[in-house]
């Protein structure tokens, strides 16, 4: 959701044996709905060359990366009193617990790393551009610096704990290969967060104008569905996009209408109960007891906490295209910083792949930020190719393009 950074690290993609088993079989009766039975209270933890085995749910490699443990956010996070890497198990946990059971749960992912630097935005989650397999959560420091000051800490442990579950969603569930409804896949990831208890003050039900306005918008009507057809709900829909392309079809399969109408439904239902104060979803939740890592909201702190509703970035209730392209260009920004040409490769896919992130990043981008970008972005022989017939930076964006274009075959000779 939402710089110049350093290269990113790689990760030695030697991984253990017991991480590239893929030995799990679907369940016969339903492979891809969750049991809604309970589990015994009992926590059984294995680990075993790295890997994590808690309750039966295997937990891929954690790795945690802070960019500056100086930094105001970063000094929010390590003195908010939470153990990150139970943080982080219990995340990875708790999503699988609320979207699978271990036996349909996927096995693709490898690592889970959270990093935690100075960036624009909330959190984003990506694959590594070496193994899509091996997902990175970014993690502002400045918006939680942010909730920090707005809240006098009140909020810290609360929104570091709902931003990482929201987050952790992204890393394992499905999306019908990439091409969901944005609002849904985010509505999804927030049904998570309030199922484990972390609820910010600021969320509130019926609000949105359509099903997919995304978020905790469309949270709150996953919640409502799962009144209506049951607890095993939103990992059916979950489940409907392991193995399908995404269309509205969805809805028809799963509860024979579209979701135009049933959005009006709760929406109406909405209405019917505006003067309950909570609603039988909103009261605090089994699982956010089972966490117990921290108070969950209750309307009274609701109210006497108003001034600080301003500490998550949602809560100015943005447009419905807003929630499908911040997180989409924080990710472009991310990819084009690190985007680079050294003469080596393929010229032609190095500037789709750099006007591709520019479109996505800014549309309306000038040719002179776009010049000075593709400037930024050229290394070795063809930046000292450029220099030595540019040296006064006279020539235009598409006049270096051009160029560069009908040069990658002379080897950048001057």
């Amino acid at each position: 959701m939402y710089m110049s950074q350093p290269p990113r690290p790689r990760t030695s993609s030697t991984i253990p044996p017991i991480l590239q088993q893929t030995s799990r079989l679907d369940s016969s009766d339903n492979p891809e709905i969750m049991s809604c039975e309970e589990e015994e209270n009992v926590v059984i933890v294995v680990q075993e060359k790295g890997v994590i085995f808690k309750n039966g749910w295997r937990v891929p490699l954690i790795r945690l990366r802070f960019n500056d443990v100086c930094d105001d956010g970063s000094r929010v996070i390590l003195g908010s009193g939470l153990n990150l890497h139970d943080v982080l198990v219990d995340a990875v946990v708790g999503v699988l617990d609320a979207l699978y059971t271990p036996d349909t749960a996927p096995d693709n992912v490898r690592s889970v790393t959270l990093i935690i630097r100075n960036m624009d935005g909330v959190a984003y989650t990506t694959g590594m551009d070496i193994d899509d397999d091996h997902k990175e959560i970014h993690f502002s420091t400045e918006y939680i610096a942010g909730v920090h000051e707005r809240s006098k800490g009140k909020q810290d442990k609360q929104e570091i704990l709902g931003v990482i579950r929201h987050e952790m969603v992204h890393c394992f569930q499905y999306n019908a290969f990439g091409g969901a409804n944005g609002g849904l896949i985010e509505g999804i990831a927030d049904w998570v967060r309030y199922k484990a208890g972390f609820r910010p003050p600021h969320w509130h039900r019926g609000e949105g104008d359509q099903w997919d306005n995304g978020y905790e918008r469309t949270a709150y009507f996953l919640l409502w569905l799962e009144e209506q057809y049951g607890p095993e709900t939103v990992p059916r829909i979950n489940g409907w996009m392991k193995k399908r392309r995404y269309s509205d079809k969805l809805f028809i399969d799963l509860f024979n209408e579209k979701p135009e109408e049933l959005f009006k439904r709760y929406k109406k239902w909405c209405e019917e109960h505006s003067e309950e104060e909570v609603c039988g979803a909103d009261q605090d939740s089994p699982a956010g007891e089972k966490e117990d890592p921290s108070e969950p909201s209750s309307p009274k702190n609701e109210e006497e906490n108003n001034e600080d509703n301003n500490s998550y970035v949602e809560v100015s209730n943005p447009s419905p295209e807003d929630w499908q392209v911040s997180e989409a260009k924080l990710v472009a920004r991310d990819r084009l910083n690190k985007l680079a040409y050294d003469g080596t490769g393929s010229f032609k896919r190095f500037i789709n792949s750099f006007e591709g992130l520019i479109e996505v990043l800014d549309p309306k981008m000038s040719e002179k930020e776009r010049r000075l970008l593709l400037v930024t972005a050229l290394q070795g022989n063809p930046l000292t190719w450029l220099d030595n017939i540019d040296p006064d930076d006279e020539l235009e964006y598409p006049e270096i393009k051009t160029i560069l274009e009908a040069n990658t075959s002379v080897s950048y000779k001057s």
